[in-house]
């Protein structure tokens, strides 16, 4: 029998090997809107809606220059009660662009979103961009979570792993971030206001099966 100190190594020392190895070409989203930067906010905001996107990459004269965010939108016109057709594009997007290659590692993407405190980041390749990487496909993705993907937990917590109330959640929560271990799990339970992956709740004695 394994000790329980050596098995959390070795999925430690597993899960660094496949942060490693997957790249941001594999996790992506590979549906890219381009809009010119002379179109009007709520024309943007239509497209991100149509098509589902939470950013538009803005071109001048057909080249890449900057993008807009869902988070743009919100807290540069929503919240400062702007009316959203006075506002040109150039006042709210994000520029220059900060981009990856698709062969860049998840984690080296992770790293790339923290230091520029941004959530996406345009996937180039041979000067067109591919796809958007947000930091949500990296945490859906990635089985185990670093230090640095922990912090990009907390840059998104609203949006993705935020720990609801035991009012507005039953009781089987399914996928998600365990309590204990702080791995992905697709069989989390809550277990005592926590919500637990099968090998913890294994190790506390109990079965919540």
């Amino acid at each position: 029998m394994v000790d329980e100190p050596e098995r959390e190594e070795g999925n430690d020392i597993h899960n660094r090997e496949i942060e490693k190895e997957v790249s941001v070409a594999e996790v992506m989203n590979k549906t890219v809107i381009t809009m010119d930067i002379n179109t009007d906010i709520p024309a943007i905001a239509r497209e991100m809606v149509k098509h589902d996107v939470g950013s538009v990459i803005i071109t001048e004269k057909e080249k890449a220059m900057g993008i807009i965010t869902e988070r743009d939108l919100v807290r540069d016109i929503i919240a400062k009660d702007r009316q959203p057709s006075k506002v040109h594009v150039s006042k709210i997007l994000s520029s220059p662009l900060v981009t990856v290659e698709p062969e860049t590692s998840v984690v080296n993407a992770s790293e790339m979103m923290l230091k520029a405190n941004i959530k996406r980041l345009p996937v180039l390749e041979d000067g067109t961009i591919i796809g958007v990487v947000s930091n949500t496909d990296i945490l859906m993705v990635t089985p185990g979570l670093s230090t640095i993907l922990k912090d990009l937990i907390d840059m998104n917590r609203e949006a993705l792993l935020s720990t609801p109330s035991t009012d507005d959640i039953e009781e089987d929560f399914s996928a998600g971030i365990c309590e204990s271990c702080s791995y992905h799990s697709v069989d989390l339970k809550l277990v005592d206001g926590k919500y637990l992956c099968e090998n913890c709740r294994q190790a506390e004695g109990e079965d919540y099966e």
